[in-house]
């Protein structure tokens, strides 16, 4: 080649670069703040526009689309790819520009099609705002959190050292009760802890979610927090678990966990469901509790029993009997701490004329209940020595309509159970919130996720229908499948058979908090002075 042509080769190549590098400069565009910029666009186009962002910085801005479905693809100052934005509002509409820096440098916003076969169309562009790291991090923060209360307490942090102790102390109990604005159903509860800082993560137990919630932390405090929307008349306890990872060796190469139980607490929201039969009233007449046993020859063994009569007691009146299992809980240990004021329960619902004059018999556990209420021969006790005991001492009406035999949980299942079997001497079951997933056999149901229909279940639909009347309640928090689900399938199965049942749910939990409030109305429900 001679010398003319190659200086003409090169000069050919020198204009046709210079010529591609300026239309790519007119293509990258920087970006100012406030300035609509407005561009017709063909499918086969792609406008690249730049901006320069500090790490924690942000752009804030939008793509109007006009007859042509447009996407922004975002890429980094390293020109590494970092999202795509593409609304599902076709060929008009916003597309949003929300990004946040996580580095210093210069960014690229490309605009274009997917469509190939699109025709031409037009966008504005505009970016309205380039935040400042300190004016992101807020506005990040007030997106982030649920609340008021914790946006004002993570603000404070930023300046008060002592303010996650301070709002630590002045809570008495690891909860908050705030309103939702445009929901008179719902209110917002915001559960907080300070773990240890072995803690990997928190988990909240209790209310509408039971199978969990993981806690997160209020960013740069040692806070952690989760919140749940709750109806304003639910009433629960819930519990922190702390999931502890320790290490150990030179490099951290022995690592162990644990979980430990860290708090139990108690949720009682304005419009709970009044439980005005739990306290003693004053000018209410007691009734006398006692303690004793008796001796079973079908257990070989003394069993520990307390006796309630009804203030006044008169024995030449027949008495409604009442049998409620674990008797401990529910109050049956005088001067001693109980779950359940049974006692009291039953004096105000006399005193209130709710009730005709009942004796009381609160049988205890003794250590045994996990054996005892699924045990046939606990239930032939009751039926065949505990009730012809009772009638021996106290004048109870002969009728299996006038005893009524209740408990909880493993109590509801027995109480059920037993009635089964024993009819001719109990015609009322009690049961709140009781275990109807029980099979009763080695290869047991799980307690959540039961794989068969409790035994009782099963048996109550084989069985005749019997003179047994039910009053039964749960709690629409309980353990799903096993706890609300069989609850309502017995009941069904109860209703089909034509039982009389009285059922009820609650919004809570497997609780001793719910129960002490629905014990008198299923008292009220089976042997209540409309009856």
């Amino acid at each position: 080649m001679n010398i003319l042509l190659k200086i003409a080769l090169s000069f050919f190549f020198l204009f046709y670069s210079s010529t591609a590098m300026y239309a790519q400069a007119k293509l990258e565009k920087s970006l100012i703040t406030g300035k609509e910029i407005n561009k017709t666009i063909s499918p086969s186009e792609k406008h690249t526009y730049t901006f320069k962002l500090e790490n924690g910085m942000a752009i804030i801005g939008e793509l109007i689309q006009k007859e042509i479905d447009l996407v922004i693809d975002i890429y980094n100052p390293d020109d590494v790819f970092l999202k795509q934005i593409d609304s599902p509002n076709g060929k008009n509409g916003i597309e949003p520009i929300d990004l946040t820096a996580n580095k210093f440098g210069v960014y690229k916003l490309v605009v274009h099609s997917l469509d190939k076969n699109s025709t031409k169309g037009s966008y504005t562009l505009q970016i309205q705002q380039i935040l400042s790291l300190k004016d992101n991090m807020k506005r990040i923060a007030k997106k982030e959190l649920p609340t008021k209360t914790l946006y004002n307490l993570w603000e404070s942090s930023l300046t008060n050292d002592n303010a996650i102790d301070d709002f630590i102390s002045n809570h008495k109990e690891k909860h908050i009760i705030e309103p939702i604005v445009g929901n008179n159903k719902e209110m917002l509860v915001t559960y907080f802890c300070v773990p240890h800082k072995n803690t990997e993560y928190v988990m909240l137990s209790g209310g509408p979610d039971f199978l969990g919630l993981r806690f997160q932390k209020l960013t740069n405090t040692k806070l952690f927090f989760v919140t749940q929307r709750v109806p304003k008349d639910a009433r629960f306890n819930y519990g922190f678990n702390y999931f502890n990872l320790d290490k150990a060796g030179p490099y951290n190469e022995i690592e162990s966990r644990s979980v430990e139980h860290a708090y139990d607490g108690t949720v009682e929201m304005p419009k709970a469901p009044r439980q005005i039969y739990i306290s003693e009233k004053e000018g209410v007449a007691k009734g006398k509790l006692f303690p004793t046993s008796l001796f079973s020859d079908i257990l070989k063994e003394e069993r520990k029993i307390s006796v309630h009569t009804p203030a006044n007691y008169n024995s030449n009146t027949p008495h409604n009997l009442l049998i409620v299992f674990d008797g401990e809980a529910y109050g049956g240990r005088p001067n001693r701490r109980f779950r359940i004021p049974t006692p009291t329960i039953i004096d105000n619902l006399m005193a209130d004329n709710k009730i005709t004059p009942t004796v009381t018999v609160l049988v205890w556990s003794m250590g045994k209940r996990g054996k005892d209420l699924i045990n046939e021969k606990f239930g032939d006790f009751i039926a065949k020595e505990l009730i012809p005991w009772a009638r021996s001492k106290y004048n109870i009406y002969p009728q299996a309509s006038k005893v009524v035999l209740a408990g909880s949980s493993r109590g509801g299942f027995a109480a059920s159970y037993i009635a089964l079997k024993h009819s001719n001497a109990i015609g009322n079951v009690l049961s709140q919130s009781g275990s109807y997933w029980i099979k009763g056999t080695k290869n047991e149901n799980h307690w959540i996720y039961p794989k068969e229909n409790g035994k009782l279940i099963d048996a109550y639909k084989k069985s005749k229908l019997l003179p047994v009347n039910f009053y039964m309640d749960v709690g629409l928090y309980d353990a799903g499948a096993s706890m609300l689900g069989m609850n309502r399938q017995f009941r069904d199965i109860l209703e089909l058979k034509g039982y009389k049942v009285d059922y009820r749910e609650f919004k809570g939990g497997h609780s001793y908090v719910n129960w002490r409030g629905t014990l008198s109305d299923g008292i009220i429900s089976l042997i209540g002075t409309h009856n």
